[in-house]
């Protein structure tokens, strides 16, 4: 018979390796072997189980391009070059394809400027670099640059040369979309500007109504001297003619006209036959069609009259939104901006001096809960 502790400690033993051996054959019946299942491949990179794997690989990316080349760290002095502009936060979620926050945003932006002022001592590796941020800057273009094969015997320099004149090309688009961003910030509706098809253009909007108006000059035939003596001869011809055929004698230069002869003239007949005016059509209808209320006309008239320039356009409107007088000022205002790109330095500075030019943001004030008004207060009843 064994010893009581030597017997406790044999009869463990022999438990724990039949439970072992319990084990071991139930492991061997796997439920992926028993249904003929294989677990999926393993992911490519360990952003897969994060919330956001776009954004985080692109972090690492960065990173690891930081830590390579030994960046200054974030927020000290002279870390990011001059002219980094990077999109702005939503730009960047939709190129990510994920809802960044504003946190997440702030954090990326230090990453590229770590990355953008990098001390990287090969050219072809930082121009490569320089190459992968440009996706994220403001205004970049991405331009495809195709390398022709060359001879097998090519050396290494013209290689090299080719890859930097890729670089001048994409750096070139680059300009050219910069230019193309601030000549589509001057075409703005706040300034009047001109259109594609010669128009000048302008947009303004008072309370809830929007409008925008486009300009065109009045085509008059420039004056000379023999097209006024001829206009003089004309009107000289037809006032003879009216005289002669009513029975009386036709004046001459010295002779003052008698009171017969002024009322046998037509003065229909002394008017061209086309005079130059400048119409105003505010939704494809006329002005005075429009506007009933004479103020309201007005006001929409009111720049040409400041700039002296009235009857001297033509003036297209279209407006929406807002009441008659909305409308009315907000198609001031509009033509007004197109008014100032318009005319010359003196008509600008009459209607600036007018204060035609500055939008009205007065509106009506929002109405309050537990009140009939927006400040009007029910009467109190003490019982």
């Amino acid at each position: 018979m064994l010893a009581g502790g030597h017997g406790r400690r044999a009869a463990v033993a022999a438990a724990n390796g039949l439970g072992r051996a319990r084990y071991a054959t139930k492991a061997s019946s796997s439920p992926f072997d028993v249904l003929d299942i294989r677990p999926v491949q393993r992911p490519d990179t360990a952003a897969y189980f994060m919330a956001k794997p776009k954004y985080a690989d692109l972090l690492a990316g960065i990173t690891s391009i930081v830590q390579q080349h030994g960046a200054a760290p974030a927020g000290e002095k002279g870390t990011s070059k001059k002219g980094a502009r990077w999109i702005n936060q939503e730009n960047m979620a939709k190129k990510l394809d994920v809802k960044l926050t504003a946190n997440e945003y702030m954090v990326l932006r230090e990453r590229l400027n770590q990355a953008n002022s990098a001390d990287i001592e090969d050219a072809t590796e930082r121009d490569t670099v320089q190459l992968y941020l440009n996706q994220f800057r403001m205004g970049y273009q991405h331009v495809e640059v195709v390398k022709l094969a060359g001879s097998a015997g090519q050396s290494g320099a013209d290689s090299g040369a080719a890859s930097t004149s890729g670089v001048s090309d994409v750096t070139a688009a680059n300009g050219a979309t910069k230019e193309a961003d601030k000549k589509k910030k001057k075409t703005h509706s706040h300034h009047g500007n001109m259109d594609e098809l010669g128009r000048w253009f302008g947009g303004g909007r008072r309370k809830t109504a929007h409008a925008y108006a486009w300009l065109t000059p009045v085509e008059q035939p420039a004056l000379t001297m023999e097209s006024v003596s001829a206009a003089v001869d004309r009107v000289a011809e037809s006032v003879n003619q009216a005289l002669r055929e009513a029975g009386l004698r036709p004046a001459t230069s010295n002779e003052e006209p008698t009171a017969e002869a002024a009322a046998a003239v037509d003065e229909s007949s002394l008017v061209p036959e086309s005079v130059p005016f400048g119409e105003v059509l505010v939704n494809g209808r006329p002005l005075v069609e429009y506007f009933a209320r004479r103020t309201d006309r007005e006001s929409v008239v009111f720049p040409f009259q400041v700039a002296n320039r009235l009857g001297k356009f033509y003036a297209f409107l279209k407006v929406r939104g807002g009441g008659p007088t909305g409308q009315a000022e907000a198609c001031q205002l509009a033509v007004a901006r197109a008014l100032s790109a318009a005319t010359d330095r003196s008509g600008r500075q009459a209607i600036k001096t007018a204060g035609l030019l500055i939008t009205d943001g007065r509106a009506v004030e929002r109405k309050k809960t537990g009140k009939p008004k927006a400040r009007k207060s029910y009467t109190w009843v003490k019982r």
